[in-house]
């Protein structure tokens, strides 16, 4: 029927309708409610709890201001710039505080907001004053050009997923393998690659899940496995022609394509002349980029959305949303919705918070009706908390107690909410303008080397496309392609392999970035095993934004290194490697769940390892194949590789037929070793001494076990959650346990013996001198080879010494000749020296850090261990911006042995 605008009243699609749902009626318990609004009115009849018995006397929080984040421009214009702003309000307020009253004195049900209403039981429809709001914002704002009459209708739901399984359950009947027949099967149309929870939902109920092709802009509507193409071609022997079609729009979820208008138009008139209800999920509707669509960027844009980009974007025609943004935004299939078949999606997820729970389906009155039925007698409305909070926010307060989220206690209102959607948008945009220009930048590998022709040699540099992607219209992610054929590994392996391998590659600790791989979103086992191995998803909103640009780093560099393979070894040894992480996980939750009374054995097979794990619950038998590569933490390797350079190779050694957290400890200077039980979490979790492993035969009776106490008892007192301690446990039981004796009693005298022990690392202590410093020659040094780590520079020198006026003049001397060591970051210096004063021997010996903490006093001990004496070692480091943590105390002290053993001070 035609009204007399014009428009005609959207057709009739009952006969869509399940059979549960054309049998419900209205719900007689809420179709009561409406008594319960009579002013005045005496309520014995409801089975509502006394609003006055709920704990909560307001609900309260500080809220953003709508204009806390800086908008983009809605006109195709250079990529925006890439830090965000905070508020631009002149008393520069960013936060408000939002309170929801108790009770309201405002009778108009339509503008009341307080805890009396919002906890009670309430409408299926939503919230009263929050539904006012959705559903003006919805037709006037949102979509103001609905073709048909009188327009359409909203409810609430508890989020996008919630409102998707009510739309199922309304529109399709349960089908049923081996019970109903083929031909009585239905199906639902969607992307090949889609929102998986979209069909984790359709399935269980027997629908026929039927991919289409997707191009840059999304759903392809022409073409081989295009829309028009899939259903002219349809088998009635597969079922029914699909009745629906679940599509997301506007960055596509996962392809992040966004369909232009002319596109929506055809697919629009074929679902109209199949008869196909459009489930038209938009959770990212706002965040539309009309960078993506530049002059500078157009390479990326495969569509047309609209207007040329000098023109200013505004689709809505004939009526305006009264707001330039929302006019610049690609609309809704309702736009186009002449017969009233769209079912639209939309949640506060994406804008406010994905745990409000919170969204709202705008489709045809008589849909929208049996929406209703169901919402009645399944979630009702939507969280009273959530519902009050928002509306107060956005609305604000109808009563002098309440409080909302713009300044002066006002709620956001339209124009806020507006703003707030155009911050959001300004955020990501910004965010995705920065990784798509790292990717763009490092998406090719490029390889240079030289080749003869004839008589000449050639420069030849190749590049290499490791992957390729569209700059997204919309949405939050980037889909990446991957162009496996140009791996060098591309035919001697499987395509699945090398997708898995890659992906397991960036997940390894020197690149530490997780996707999604394509196969999580394949619509079909199909598409899984022919396609999905070729792509990636890539979210880059919910990541900090100053993490945005390290992560795109390394998603790049990983890509680098994973095409530099060569050998199908390497990708094999990745694989084993996360197969034992995960089976290492398995067991770790096992352990701490605290799965008792029963053993439990797992074993996983790669296929280079087979890792095994059994343990019963007196766990007596733990046992591993092989040792998880990831067990061990980069600190251990650190430290103990520091500790072998300073008091030998094998201080400190893997355990032989023993587990591999299992590590011997020789104490230095003593012949006692102990065993070392280092718990995979070190050093979150200290260390266990489990016993003695052995003890020399020059050692008194009872010396090992004295030896064991001290040190389980000082573990204790070393110990720091996050810091490693077997260095400091080592220096601490030099002073616990008394050295062995010495074999010549008369080696020393007393005055020596006191000088030697009483050395304090970094303390300054002057010995007897020779005389004035001007008769002190230029000092011959003897160096090390240089070390390069991570750019930082590495080189150590020794000279002979055997005053302090000595060690001095030597130092002023090397930073006086030599300008590379005067500019080093560091200069760290030790010295030892043994002389006669007053007729008795006389250790003195001192240490300098020179700003690189505790590395002088780590020399000092070098020279200690290797009983070196009369001679100044100097290590000069060149910061090279990249921290090393406890690996640069192992170059510093390598380098200074290498050092003392050039100089001849020492043997190798």
């Amino acid at each position: 029927m035609v009204q007399a605008t014009g428009k005609r009243e959207p057709l009739d699609l009952s006969h869509h309708f399940s059979h549960v749902t054309k049998n419900r009626g209205t719900s007689a318990v809420k179709d009561f409610y409406k008594y319960f609004r009579i002013p005045n009115i005496g309520n014995l009849a409801g089975g509502l709890p006394n609003n006055n018995y709920f704990p909560f006397d307001t609900l309260e929080g500080a809220a953003a201001l709508s204009n806390r984040f800086k908008p983009t421009q809605n006109e195709p214009t250079d990529p925006p710039a890439e830090s965000s702003s905070p508020s631009s309000a002149s008393d520069g307020l960013t936060t408000s505080r939002v309170v929801v009253p108790k009770t309201s004195a405002n009778a108009d049900l339509l503008r009341k907001i307080d805890l009396k209403s919002a906890l009670q039981y309430g409408t299926a429809q939503g919230y009263p004053p929050l539904y006012s709001f959705l559903r003006e914002f919805a037709r006037e704002n949102m979509h103001p050009n609905v073709p048909y009459a009188d327009g359409p209708e909203i409810i609430l739901t508890c989020g996008n997923t919630d409102g998707f399984f009510k739309t199922i359950e309304a529109l399709s009947n349960v089908w049923i393998a081996g019970k109903d027949l083929d031909v009585d099967r239905q199906g639902m149309l969607v992307e090949e690659f889609c929102y998986m929870n979209a069909i984790q939902t359709a399935a269980p109920r027997g629908l026929n899940v039927v991919p289409v092709k997707v191009d840059g802009e999304g759903m392809r509507a022409s073409g081989e496995g295009g829309l028009a193409n899939v259903l002219e071609r349809w088998d009635e022997s597969k079922g029914r022609r699909p009745h629906l079609m679940y599509t997301v729009t506007v960055g596509q979820n996962p392809t992040s394509g966004t369909l232009s208008i002319e596109r929506r138009k055809e697919i629009y008139q074929l679902c109209s002349k199949y008869d196909i209800i459009i489930i038209e999920d938009d959770p990212y509707w706002y965040l539309q980029y009309p960078s993506a669509t530049t002059a500078a960027t157009g390479v990326y844009c495969q569509s047309t959305l609209g207007p040329s980009p000098s023109a200013p974007r505004n689709f809505n025609s004939p009526n305006s949303s009264g707001y330039a943004f929302l006019d610049s935004l690609v609309p809704s299939y309702l736009s186009v919705d002449t017969d009233g078949r769209v079912v639209r999606l939309d949640t506060f997820s994406k804008t406010v918070a994905p745990g409000c729970r919170l969204g709202w389906i705008t489709t045809q009155p008589a849909i929208c009706e049996r929406l209703l039925r169901i919402t009645e007698c399944s979630t009702q409305q939507p969280s009273g908390f959530v519902q009050s909070m928002v509306a107060e926010l956005i609305m604000g307060p109808h009563n002098p107690n309440g409080r909302g989220g713009g300044k002066d206690d006002v709620g956001w209102k339209t124009d806020g909410w507006v703003r707030w959607l155009e911050g959001l948008r300004g955020n990501y945009e910004r965010r995705m303008q920065v990784m798509c220009k790292i990717f763009d930048e490092g998406k090719q590998l490029v390889k240079t080397g030289r080749r003869q022709s004839m008589s000449q040699e050639w420069s030849v540099v190749d590049a290499v496309p490791m992957f390729d992607f569209v700059r997204p219209l919309g949405g939050m992610f980037i889909w990446i392609k991957l162009n496996f054929e140009t791996h060098p590994l591309w035919k001697k392996t499987s395509h699945d392999k090398l997708s898995r391998g890659l992906w397991i590659h960036l997940t390894t600790p020197k690149y530490l970035v997780l996707v999604g791989p394509g196969s999580l979103f394949a619509a079909t086992e199909e598409i899984r095993r022919e396609k999905s191995f070729s792509y990636f998803r890539i979210c880059f909103a919910a990541v900090d934004e100053v993490e945005v640009p390290g992560m795109s780093h390394r998603f790049v560099e990983g890509c680098r290194s994973f095409w530099a393979k060569k050998k199908l070894d390497d990708i094999d040894e990745d694989m084993a490697e996360d197969v034992e992480r995960r089976l290492y996980g398995v067991l770790f939750h096992l352990l701490c769940a605290k799965t008792f009374g029963h053993t439990i054995s797992y074993a996983m097979i790669s296929e280079r390892s087979i890792l095994s794990v059994s343990y019963s619950d007196d766990f007596e038998r733990v046992a591993f194949v092989r040792k998880p590569p990831f067990a061990m933490s980069e600190e251990l390797d650190n430290e103990i590789e520091v500790i072998n350079s300073i008091y030998g190779e094998d201080t400190v050694r893997g355990a032989s037929d023993s587990p591999p957290y299992t590590y011997l400890l020789a104490i230095p200077q003593h012949e006692v070793t102990l065993r070392l039980l280092i718990p995979i979490q070190y050093p979150d979790v200290n260390p266990n001494i489990t016993g003695v492993e052995g003890v020399g035969s020059t050692s008194q009776k009872g010396f090992g076990n004295h030896v064991l106490i001290t040190v389980r008892d000082l573990i204790r007192k070393v110990f720091t959650p996050g810091q490693v301690c077997l260095f400091d446990l080592l220096q601490e039981l030099e002073q616990l346990i008394d050295p062995k004796p010495s074999t010549n009693e008369d080696e020393r005298t007393e005055d020596s013996e006191q000088a030697a022990d009483s050395h304090l690392p970094c303390a300054a202590r002057q010995g007897p001198t020779d005389g004035s410093s001007k008769a002190l020659g230029p000092p011959e040094w003897a160096l090390s080879s240089t070390v390069t780590e991570k750019k930082s520079v590495f080189i150590a020198r020794i000279c002979a010494v055997n005053s302090s006026n000595g060690v001095q003049s030597a130092i002023t001397h090397l930073l006086a000749t030599d300008k590379r060591a005067s500019k080093a970051t560091h200069n760290i210096s030790a010295y030892r020296i043994r002389t006669i004063f007053n007729e008795k021997e006389v250790v003195y010996q001192d240490c300098d850090d020179d700003g690189e903490a505790a590395a002088g006093g780590r020399v000092l001990r070098l020279l200690q261990m290797m009983d070196v004496w009369n001679v100044l070692v100097v290590v000069s480091r060149w910061y090279g911006g990249v921290k090393l943590g406890p690996a640069r105390f192992g170059i510093i002290s390598a380098v200074a042995r290498e050092a003392v053993v050039a100089g001849g001070f020492a043997e190798g």
